[in-house]
């Protein structure tokens, strides 16, 4: 029986990027990579303040296997601390690196302040 075509929204992500969690069998940080990136979507900025718990929920991975994952993507550059976290309570804030070309505008370089985002997210 053939699927019926997907009608739901869509998110690019870079190939080589995949590919590199992939071959390093970091499967479980790919998926919370792509929960971080939907959330950040959603909120229209490359920042997300979802927790580990909402993270869980939406991937049935366990809470340890998250926190792994989420450091596997801060250690490969992928994401990295905005506030929070460490010995603190506070909820972590996740600054997400730009996806070049996301959303029809070039992304901010990386040691530059993200600008304030503009434009439409909704693609």
């Amino acid at each position: 029986m053939p699927h019926a075509p997907f009608n739901s929204r869509w998110m690019p992500l870079p190939i080589q990027a995949r590919l590199d969690l992939l071959r390093a069998k970091r499967y479980a940080a790919l998926i919370v990579w792509e929960t971080l990136l939907c959330d950040a979507l959603r909120n229209g900025t490359w920042r997300t303040s979802l927790p580990a718990s909402a993270v869980q929920r939406e991937t049935r991975l366990s809470h340890p296997t998250i926190r792994k994952a989420q450091k596997d993507l801060l250690d490969a550059g992928y994401i990295r601390i905005i506030s929070g976290g460490g010995g603190t309570r506070k909820k972590i804030t996740f600054g997400l690196t730009p996806i070049e070309n996301f959303g029809g505008r070039p992304a901010a370089p990386p040691d530059q302040k993200e600008p304030k985002p503009t434009g439409d997210w909704k693609l």
